[in-house]
C-alpha cells in the first residue's frame, strides 16, 4: 500500500485487537496479528488500495516500526528495502517514526537502519 516493496505479498496481513475472534479471518487465509487495545488505534489513517478502494490502514511510519517488532518474521532484505524506499520519499516524517519506535521499543533497530541510510 505504501510502495515500500517491489514484491507482491501472497497473503494479506492484518492486525486485530486482543479480544477479536480470529476464526473467520484465518479461514480466509489472512495472516493475523493481535495487538493491545492501547496500541491498536495508534497510527490509523485512511488509505487507498491499488484497486482504488478506501480502507483504514496503519501509517507508513507505524508500518515501518511494526516490521521491526519481534513478532514480525519478515525477510531482512524486505525490511532493508522498505527503509531504503522510505528515506527517498519526500513526505517522510522522521519525528513520527522515532516516536512510534519509542512506543514499540524498536529504537535501537530503527537507529541501525537510519544511520546507514541517512
Amino acid at each position: 500500500m505504501w510502495d515500500l516493496t517491489d514484491k507482491t505479498p501472497n497473503r494479506y496481513h492484518m492486525t486485530f485487537p486482543m479480544n477479536y475472534n480470529l476464526t473467520k479471518p484465518k479461514k480466509e487465509n489472512i495472516q493475523c496479528t493481535q495487538c493491545k487495545e492501547t496500541l491498536y488505534d495508534l497510527g490509523i489513517v485512511d488509505a487507498t488500495t491499488p484497486g482504488g478502494n478506501k480502507v483504514k490502514a496503519y501509517s507508513i511510519e507505524r508500518t515501518l516500526c511494526d516490521i521491526l517488532r519481534s513478532h514480525s518474521q519478515m525477510d531482512i532484505q524486505i525490511v532493508a528495502n522498505a527503509y531504503k524506499f522510505y528515506v527517498t520519499r519526500t513526505e517522510k516524517n522522521i519525528p513520527a517514526l522515532s516516536e512510534y519506535a519509542k512506543i514499540f521499543k524498536v529504537e535501537a533497530r530503527l537507529r541501525a537502519y537510519l544511520e546507514v541510510l541517512l
